[in-house]
């Protein structure tokens, strides 16, 4: 139990110090991001006080973070396919590529922020039981962490100032296309971790805890 403390502790400390570095100085994103932290590893550890609330709190959160990877992996690469084919296009313009990317930054962050706060670290905490389940959890978390951490470093900040750049409606030039596939990352490879994070929850989700529980007679 102290390990996947210590796991979760790590990775809540450095992904929002990370993510709010973008809006404050380093040492303030840091201690707001221990903070966090140590609230959320105490919420998990209250959760695995009753093995009840416990088992159904994982079984949901494995949903969750389901749910929201197969949004990323599918949608991602549904949306890397479009603006693809819209550079394509000799009629393209800056203004409707910069429309057609805007809508994916709420959602991105609508998926993201749970499961940055609250889906991973509980996860790792309440999920640390012996079995296959904590290495899926572990590993899920491993690779969401690389995620994370290669977003807020490479892709977040070219891809925020693209959408905040003044862009033409005139057609795009064969110069500008290479610009806009450089700032919107076209040959962004992280749907491919998508996938990998997806189909790790996916198995995860086959060994339910709530099935394990002893039924009331």
């Amino acid at each position: 139990m102290k390990l996947g403390i210590a796991l979760a502790a790590a990775f809540t400390v450095v992904v929002q110090g990370l993510s709010l570095s973008e809006f404050l100085p380093v040492p303030a994103a840091l201690a707001l991001a221990a903070v966090w932290a140590a609230l959320i590893c105490a919420f998990a550890l209250w959760l695995t006080r009753n093995g009840t609330r416990s088992a159904w709190t994982e079984d949901v959160l494995i949903g969750l973070g389901c749910t929201a990877m197969a949004l990323f992996a599918f949608g991602g690469a549904i949306g890397l396919l479009m603006w693809g084919i819209a550079l394509d296009s000799a009629s393209i313009t800056g203004e409707v590529m910069v429309g057609m990317f805007l809508p994916s930054i709420p959602i991105a962050i609508l998926a993201n922020v749970p499961t940055e706060l609250v889906v991973i670290p509980v996860l790792l905490i309440v999920g640390w039981r012996p079995g296959a389940r904590r290495v899926l959890i572990v590993l899920a978390a491993g690779l969401y962490f690389v995620l994370r951490v290669w977003t807020y470093l490479v892709f977040a900040g070219p891809r925020l100032d693209f959408a905040g750049a003044e862009h033409s409606t005139t057609r795009l030039t064969a110069a500008e296309r290479a610009e806009f596939a450089d700032g919107l990352h076209i040959d962004d490879p992280r749907w491919i971790v998508n996938f990998a994070i997806f189909a790790v929850f996916l198995v995860a989700a086959f060994f339910s805890r709530v099935r394990d529980l002893p039924t009331r007679r």
